[in-house]
């Protein structure tokens, strides 16, 4: 899965950062920073008559209120959401436990690791060190299958290579997040390379040896446990992200909710037209940017979120259409 490759490297790493690796609050202030210039640019094009009294400004509040306190329903959702991934009855946690040791066991076991990491990016890392491994091992025995079969095998190693070292490049230290596990394996999709595995095996025929065989039995393996892990990790980082958005929106969309209801009591006030026109301008500046702010929180962490789940819409050994138009 990978952007477009028509589109050149600049565009591609500017998007890449939009969708996925930029700090959430910086594009949101991106975001709000572009309100707060088209305000002045307002202002600077009309003046203050824009903002005065019987101005169209009484409307923006009032729909700007309402939709923030529509955005506190958001937030009780997302709220919602979280939890009912979170509680449970006791057999249900405890069967939860019991898959996910199970899980552990039957990596541990296909690895020959007697103890499996615990933190997610160092656990990616084992299971794509292990793939390496048998990679490296299986390429040693390429000379011994007939042209065709051998080139076939060897893209399929050439291309579990390139995901070995793009991965583990990326999880390259102690204090990868869980966000880090995401974006590392978010490009790699298994499925070619599964469905080229079972082609190999079922067209070689007596060619393959029986080490080849189980050799690309331990591969197969590897790369169905990586997805697994891939799609577990990526639960946890939704659920971790909808929890610290729900947070965040509370942090801003109250203080917008507030001071939006008192500048439309402001600027309903009967002793208004006695303020400088300076000073109601800057008001009007500074609360319709805090109005736009819980709205430019959802759309940066929306974005990212929707643009993960369409990139891992499926899993293996079927393949995503990554590029997904209506």
């Amino acid at each position: 899965m990978s952007d477009s490759g028509s589109a050149p490297t600049g565009d591609r790493s500017a998007t890449r950062w939009l969708l996925l690796e930029g700090n959430r609050l910086a594009i949101a202030a991106g975001v709000v920073a572009c309100v707060t210039l088209a305000t002045l640019g307002i202002l600077w094009t009309f003046g203050y008559a824009a903002v005065r009294p019987r101005s169209p400004i009484n409307f923006v509040y009032s729909s700007l209120i309402t939709g923030n306190l529509t955005l506190l329903t958001v937030v009780l959702s997302i709220n919602q959401l979280v939890l009912s991934r979170e509680l449970g009855a006791p057999g249900t946690l405890s069967q939860r436990i019991d898959a996910t040791l199970e899980y552990r066991s039957e990596v541990e076991e296909a690895t020959d690791a007697s103890v499996t990491p615990k933190s997610p990016s160092a656990f990616i890392r084992h299971l794509h060190e292990s793939v390496g491994e048998t990679v490296d091992a299986l390429a040693g025995t390429t000379d011994e299958l007939d042209g065709e079969r051998r080139q076939r095998l060897e893209s399929v190693l050439d291309s579990l290579r390139r995901d070995v070292r793009t991965v583990n490049g990326a999880l390259d230290g102690d204090d990868v997040p869980i966000f880090g596990v995401v974006g590392a394996t978010i490009s790699t999709n298994h499925a070619e390379q599964l469905n080229e595995i079972a082609a190999l095996r079922a067209n070689a025929g007596e060619a393959l040896s029986d080490e080849q065989r189980e050799s690309l039995d331990r591969l197969e393996d590897a790369l169905f446990q990586i997805d697994v892990a891939r799609d577990y990790f990526k639960t946890i980082y939704v659920q971790k992200e909808l929890a610290y958005l729900s947070r965040v929106l509370l942090y801003v969309g109250v203080p917008a909710i507030v001071s939006g209801v008192l500048s439309l009591l402001a600027y309903n006030a009967g002793h208004v037209g006695s303020v400088p026109s300076e000073l109601y301008a800057l008001v009007i500046v500074v609360t319709v940017t805090l109005g736009f702010a819980p709205l430019a929180i959802l759309f940066a962490f929306v974005l990212r979120l929707a643009w993960v789940a369409q990139q891992t819409a499926t899993i293996a050994p079927f393949s995503p259409d990554a590029d997904y138009r209506p």
